[in-house]
Protein backbone atom coordinates (compact mmCIF):
# COMPACT_ATOMS: atom_id res chain seq x y z
CA UNK A 1 0.00 0.00 0.00
CA UNK A 2 1.79 3.08 -0.99
CA UNK A 3 1.70 5.86 1.97
CA UNK A 4 0.05 8.74 0.88
CA UNK A 5 -1.38 12.22 3.10
CA UNK A 6 -3.20 15.21 2.37
CA UNK A 7 -2.84 16.39 5.83
CA UNK A 8 -6.85 17.14 5.98
CA UNK A 9 -8.30 17.40 9.69
CA UNK A 10 -11.77 18.61 11.00
CA UNK A 11 -13.75 15.63 9.85
CA UNK A 12 -15.79 13.20 11.46
CA UNK A 13 -14.52 9.61 11.69
CA UNK A 14 -16.59 7.35 12.42
CA UNK A 15 -14.92 4.23 15.24
CA UNK A 16 -18.16 1.33 14.17
CA UNK A 17 -18.11 2.96 10.50
CA UNK A 18 -21.65 3.60 9.22
CA UNK A 19 -21.56 0.85 6.35
CA UNK A 20 -22.24 -1.33 9.79
CA UNK A 21 -24.82 1.88 11.00
CA UNK A 22 -26.86 2.01 8.07
CA UNK A 23 -28.01 -1.80 8.19
CA UNK A 24 -30.01 -0.40 11.37
CA UNK A 25 -31.44 3.22 9.70
CA UNK A 26 -34.97 3.51 10.52
CA UNK A 27 -36.48 3.50 6.79
CA UNK A 28 -34.64 2.52 3.67
CA UNK A 29 -36.26 6.09 1.75
CA UNK A 30 -37.70 9.34 2.95
CA UNK A 31 -36.01 11.66 6.07
CA UNK A 32 -35.54 9.03 8.07
CA UNK A 33 -32.75 7.20 5.62
CA UNK A 34 -30.12 8.32 7.52
CA UNK A 35 -31.88 8.21 11.00
CA UNK A 36 -31.09 5.40 13.70
CA UNK A 37 -32.60 4.76 17.30
CA UNK A 38 -29.83 5.71 19.89
CA UNK A 39 -30.09 4.43 23.64
CA UNK A 40 -27.85 6.69 26.12
CA UNK A 41 -26.05 4.90 28.69
CA UNK A 42 -25.09 8.08 30.63
CA UNK A 43 -28.78 10.15 29.90
CA UNK A 44 -30.41 6.81 30.40
CA UNK A 45 -32.89 7.97 27.40
CA UNK A 46 -33.63 6.85 23.32
CA UNK A 47 -33.94 8.78 20.96
CA UNK A 48 -33.80 9.01 17.17
CA UNK A 49 -30.35 10.49 16.22
CA UNK A 50 -28.49 10.85 12.47
CA UNK A 51 -26.25 7.99 11.85
CA UNK A 52 -23.58 10.59 9.94
CA UNK A 53 -22.98 12.16 13.59
CA UNK A 54 -22.86 9.00 16.41
CA UNK A 55 -20.23 6.60 16.79
CA UNK A 56 -17.10 8.65 16.23
CA UNK A 57 -15.19 11.86 16.60
CA UNK A 58 -13.68 14.74 14.75
CA UNK A 59 -9.93 13.23 13.66
CA UNK A 60 -10.42 9.84 15.60
CA UNK A 61 -8.27 8.41 12.89
CA UNK A 62 -6.15 11.08 12.53
CA UNK A 63 -2.15 10.31 13.50
CA UNK A 64 0.92 11.88 13.30
CA UNK A 65 4.17 11.64 10.39
CA UNK A 66 7.08 13.88 11.00
CA UNK A 67 5.37 16.33 13.33
CA UNK A 68 2.62 16.72 10.85
CA UNK A 69 -1.21 15.05 10.95
CA UNK A 70 -1.35 12.59 8.86
CA UNK A 71 -4.91 11.37 7.17
CA UNK A 72 -3.31 8.24 5.80
CA UNK A 73 -5.30 5.81 8.19
CA UNK A 74 -8.61 7.28 7.58
CA UNK A 75 -8.16 7.58 3.81
CA UNK A 76 -6.28 4.66 2.63
CA UNK A 77 -6.26 2.07 5.26
CA UNK A 78 -9.64 2.21 6.81
CA UNK A 79 -11.76 3.48 3.56
CA UNK A 80 -10.47 2.83 0.14
CA UNK A 81 -8.96 -0.52 1.68
CA UNK A 82 -10.85 -1.94 4.12
CA UNK A 83 -13.87 -0.39 4.89
CA UNK A 84 -14.95 -0.21 0.68
CA UNK A 85 -13.58 -4.23 0.36
CA UNK A 86 -15.75 -5.53 3.78
CA UNK A 87 -18.98 -3.38 2.90
CA UNK A 88 -19.56 -5.84 0.08
CA UNK A 89 -18.25 -9.04 1.94
CA UNK A 90 -21.35 -8.11 4.45
CA UNK A 91 -23.35 -7.24 1.87
CA UNK A 92 -23.37 -10.05 0.50
CA UNK A 93 -23.57 -12.79 4.12
CA UNK A 94 -26.72 -10.10 4.70
CA UNK A 95 -28.63 -11.68 1.35
CA UNK A 96 -27.42 -14.53 1.19
CA UNK A 97 -28.80 -18.25 2.43
CA UNK A 98 -25.51 -19.66 2.73
CA UNK A 99 -22.19 -18.62 3.83
CA UNK A 100 -19.95 -19.03 0.79
CA UNK A 101 -16.61 -16.76 1.34
CA UNK A 102 -13.06 -16.98 -0.70
CA UNK A 103 -10.30 -17.27 1.50
CA UNK A 104 -9.23 -13.74 0.46
CA UNK A 105 -13.07 -12.57 1.45
CA UNK A 106 -12.94 -14.44 4.88
CA UNK A 107 -9.50 -12.87 5.84
CA UNK A 108 -10.54 -9.64 4.97
CA UNK A 109 -13.57 -10.03 7.14
CA UNK A 110 -11.46 -11.23 10.19
CA UNK A 111 -9.21 -8.01 9.39
CA UNK A 112 -11.99 -5.69 9.76
CA UNK A 113 -13.32 -7.41 12.98
CA UNK A 114 -10.01 -7.07 14.30
CA UNK A 115 -9.49 -3.34 13.54
CA UNK A 116 -13.52 -2.82 15.16
CA UNK A 117 -12.01 -4.36 17.98
CA UNK A 118 -9.01 -1.54 18.79
CA UNK A 119 -11.01 1.18 17.01
CA UNK A 120 -13.43 2.14 19.49
CA UNK A 121 -12.66 4.64 22.27
CA UNK A 122 -13.26 1.63 25.06
CA UNK A 123 -9.89 0.03 23.84
CA UNK A 124 -8.36 3.00 23.98
CA UNK A 125 -9.25 3.51 27.36
CA UNK A 126 -8.09 0.50 28.08
CA UNK A 127 -4.86 0.61 26.27
CA UNK A 128 -4.20 4.15 29.04
CA UNK A 129 -4.91 1.76 31.70
CA UNK A 130 -2.46 -0.81 30.64
CA UNK A 131 0.22 2.11 30.36
CA UNK A 132 -0.32 3.17 33.90
CA UNK A 133 -0.07 0.13 35.71
CA UNK A 134 2.64 -0.50 33.35
CA UNK A 135 4.36 2.45 34.41
CA UNK A 136 3.10 2.66 38.05
CA UNK A 137 4.72 -1.01 38.04
CA UNK A 138 7.92 0.10 36.86
CA UNK A 139 7.04 -2.86 33.71
CA UNK A 140 6.88 0.28 31.23
CA UNK A 141 9.56 3.20 31.76
CA UNK A 142 8.63 6.59 30.16
CA UNK A 143 11.53 6.38 27.49
CA UNK A 144 9.55 2.85 26.13
CA UNK A 145 6.55 5.47 24.52
CA UNK A 146 9.36 6.88 22.00
CA UNK A 147 10.28 3.39 21.12
CA UNK A 148 8.35 1.45 18.75
CA UNK A 149 9.97 -2.08 18.88
CA UNK A 150 9.73 -1.49 22.75
CA UNK A 151 6.27 -0.38 22.83
CA UNK A 152 5.24 -3.10 20.33
CA UNK A 153 6.82 -5.96 23.01
CA UNK A 154 5.69 -4.58 26.20
CA UNK A 155 1.95 -3.68 25.43
CA UNK A 156 1.18 -5.50 21.87
CA UNK A 157 2.32 -8.67 22.71
CA UNK A 158 2.36 -8.24 26.67
CA UNK A 159 5.19 -9.28 27.54
CA UNK A 160 5.13 -7.80 31.11
CA UNK A 161 2.71 -10.06 32.03
CA UNK A 162 -0.48 -7.74 32.84
CA UNK A 163 -3.27 -9.88 33.61
CA UNK A 164 -7.59 -8.94 32.25
CA UNK A 165 -8.29 -9.12 36.31
CA UNK A 166 -5.59 -6.18 36.83
CA UNK A 167 -7.16 -4.57 33.81
CA UNK A 168 -10.57 -4.41 35.47
CA UNK A 169 -9.56 -4.05 38.83
CA UNK A 170 -6.68 -2.45 39.30
CA UNK A 171 -6.08 1.16 40.58
CA UNK A 172 -2.68 2.99 40.11
CA UNK A 173 -0.91 6.17 41.91
CA UNK A 174 -0.11 7.11 38.18
CA UNK A 175 -2.93 7.35 35.30
CA UNK A 176 -1.32 7.93 31.96
CA UNK A 177 -3.15 10.13 29.57
CA UNK A 178 -2.70 11.37 26.08
CA UNK A 179 -0.50 9.06 23.77
CA UNK A 180 -2.24 9.38 21.25
CA UNK A 181 0.08 8.47 18.68
CA UNK A 182 0.93 5.17 20.76
CA UNK A 183 -2.68 4.49 20.65
CA UNK A 184 -3.14 4.71 17.18
CA UNK A 185 -0.14 3.05 16.17
CA UNK A 186 -0.87 -0.17 18.63
CA UNK A 187 -4.28 0.08 18.04
CA UNK A 188 -3.22 -0.92 14.25
CA UNK A 189 -0.70 -3.16 15.03
CA UNK A 190 -2.86 -5.55 17.92
CA UNK A 191 -6.16 -5.52 14.78
CA UNK A 192 -3.92 -7.22 12.39
CA UNK A 193 -2.39 -9.59 14.97
CA UNK A 194 -6.08 -10.13 16.10
CA UNK A 195 -7.17 -10.57 12.36
CA UNK A 196 -4.40 -13.05 11.89
CA UNK A 197 -5.84 -15.06 14.69
CA UNK A 198 -9.61 -14.69 14.34
CA UNK A 199 -8.91 -15.93 10.36
CA UNK A 200 -7.19 -19.10 11.84
CA UNK A 201 -10.50 -20.22 13.64
CA UNK A 202 -13.78 -20.78 12.18
CA UNK A 203 -16.24 -18.25 10.60
CA UNK A 204 -20.07 -18.64 11.91
CA UNK A 205 -23.72 -17.12 11.00
CA UNK A 206 -26.16 -16.38 13.82
CA UNK A 207 -29.62 -16.05 12.77
CA UNK A 208 -32.28 -14.27 14.54
CA UNK A 209 -34.44 -17.14 14.47
CA UNK A 210 -37.68 -17.23 11.99
CA UNK A 211 -40.51 -17.14 14.61
CA UNK A 212 -38.96 -14.32 16.90
CA UNK A 213 -39.59 -11.03 17.08
CA UNK A 214 -36.33 -10.12 18.53
CA UNK A 215 -33.84 -8.38 16.38
CA UNK A 216 -30.10 -7.78 16.65
CA UNK A 217 -28.38 -4.39 18.10
CA UNK A 218 -25.18 -2.96 17.57
CA UNK A 219 -23.15 -0.50 20.36
CA UNK A 220 -20.25 1.83 20.26
CA UNK A 221 -18.07 -1.28 20.87
CA UNK A 222 -19.92 -3.77 18.71
CA UNK A 223 -17.84 -6.50 19.25
CA UNK A 224 -18.72 -9.33 21.88
CA UNK A 225 -16.47 -11.75 23.49
CA UNK A 226 -18.03 -14.85 25.39
CA UNK A 227 -15.26 -16.44 27.21
CA UNK A 228 -15.90 -19.83 28.50
CA UNK A 229 -12.99 -20.70 30.78
CA UNK A 230 -14.47 -17.74 32.82
CA UNK A 231 -18.01 -18.42 31.69
CA UNK A 232 -19.00 -14.64 31.17
CA UNK A 233 -19.13 -12.03 28.12
CA UNK A 234 -15.83 -9.76 28.94
CA UNK A 235 -16.59 -6.31 28.40
CA UNK A 236 -13.46 -5.90 27.43
CA UNK A 237 -10.70 -7.87 25.26
CA UNK A 238 -7.63 -9.04 26.51
CA UNK A 239 -6.13 -9.41 23.05
CA UNK A 240 -2.59 -11.31 24.13
CA UNK A 241 -4.96 -13.91 24.94
CA UNK A 242 -6.88 -14.69 21.57
CA UNK A 243 -5.58 -17.21 19.90
CA UNK A 244 -4.73 -19.08 23.13
CA UNK A 245 -7.81 -19.08 25.33
CA UNK A 246 -11.43 -20.70 24.22
CA UNK A 247 -13.27 -17.17 22.90
CA UNK A 248 -16.19 -16.88 20.84
CA UNK A 249 -16.11 -13.98 19.14
CA UNK A 250 -19.62 -12.02 17.99
CA UNK A 251 -19.67 -9.04 15.77
CA UNK A 252 -23.38 -8.39 14.33
CA UNK A 253 -23.97 -7.00 10.82
CA UNK A 254 -27.78 -6.73 10.38
CA UNK A 255 -30.72 -6.43 12.98
CA UNK A 256 -31.23 -9.91 11.26
CA UNK A 257 -27.46 -11.57 11.77
CA UNK A 258 -24.28 -11.73 13.27
CA UNK A 259 -20.78 -13.11 12.31
CA UNK A 260 -18.84 -15.08 15.05
CA UNK A 261 -15.69 -17.21 15.04
CA UNK A 262 -14.98 -20.03 17.47
CA UNK A 263 -11.95 -22.26 17.41
CA UNK A 264 -14.14 -25.23 16.90
CA UNK A 265 -16.45 -25.91 14.06
CA UNK A 266 -20.10 -26.44 15.06
CA UNK A 267 -21.81 -30.06 14.34
CA UNK A 268 -24.72 -28.29 12.58
CA UNK A 269 -23.01 -26.05 10.11
CA UNK A 270 -21.61 -22.86 9.93
CA UNK A 271 -25.67 -21.06 10.47
CA UNK A 272 -27.37 -21.25 13.37
CA UNK A 273 -30.75 -20.40 13.53
CA UNK A 274 -32.97 -21.31 15.98
CA UNK A 275 -30.79 -20.47 19.01
CA UNK A 276 -32.62 -18.00 20.96
CA UNK A 277 -30.36 -17.48 24.24
CA UNK A 278 -27.26 -17.43 22.09
CA UNK A 279 -29.23 -14.06 20.26
CA UNK A 280 -30.02 -12.84 23.92
CA UNK A 281 -26.32 -13.48 24.81
CA UNK A 282 -25.39 -10.99 22.01
CA UNK A 283 -27.91 -8.47 22.76
CA UNK A 284 -26.92 -8.76 26.33
CA UNK A 285 -23.01 -8.32 25.39
CA UNK A 286 -23.92 -5.13 23.58
CA UNK A 287 -25.48 -3.11 26.52
CA UNK A 288 -22.80 -4.72 28.71
CA UNK A 289 -19.43 -3.49 26.54
CA UNK A 290 -21.00 -0.18 25.26
CA UNK A 291 -19.20 3.08 26.22
CA UNK A 292 -22.51 4.83 25.89
CA UNK A 293 -24.59 3.84 22.77
CA UNK A 294 -26.29 1.15 21.89
CA UNK A 295 -28.36 1.42 18.28
CA UNK A 296 -30.81 -0.22 16.80
CA UNK A 297 -33.34 0.26 14.23
CA UNK A 298 -36.96 -0.25 16.39
CA UNK A 299 -37.47 1.68 19.36
CA UNK A 300 -39.38 -1.48 20.55
CA UNK A 301 -36.14 -3.18 20.85
CA UNK A 302 -34.61 -1.22 22.65
CA UNK A 303 -37.00 -0.38 25.31
CA UNK A 304 -37.67 -4.39 25.23
CA UNK A 305 -33.73 -5.00 26.07
CA UNK A 306 -33.82 -2.80 28.71
CA UNK A 307 -36.21 -3.76 30.67
CA UNK A 308 -34.94 -7.40 30.00
CA UNK A 309 -31.72 -6.94 31.15
CA UNK A 310 -32.29 -3.92 34.08
CA UNK A 311 -31.29 -6.40 36.37
CA UNK A 312 -28.21 -7.83 34.98
CA UNK A 313 -26.69 -4.38 33.62
CA UNK A 314 -27.46 -2.80 37.35
CA UNK A 315 -25.28 -5.69 39.06
CA UNK A 316 -22.64 -5.24 36.51
CA UNK A 317 -22.58 -1.56 36.67
CA UNK A 318 -21.98 -1.58 40.24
Amino acid sequence: MVYLNTGETGVFDHYVPSLLLKRWRVAETGTDKGSIFCWSKSKDSIEKVAINGIAGETDWDIGKAKGLPSDFVRKKLFAEVLESKASDIIKHINTSASLDLTFLEESTLAVFMGHQITRVPLFHDYLLRFFSIGYSNKLIDHSDFGNKEVLVRKVAHNDIGITYEQLQNGTTNTRVEGGKPQRLLLSLIIASDIGEKIYRGNLHILEIPENSTDEFVVSDNPVVFLDFERQTILRFVPWWEIGEKDFWIFMPISPKKVIFYCKGKKKDGPIEKNNDSLVQLVNFGQYLSCSDNVFSQQESALERHLKLFANELVAQNK
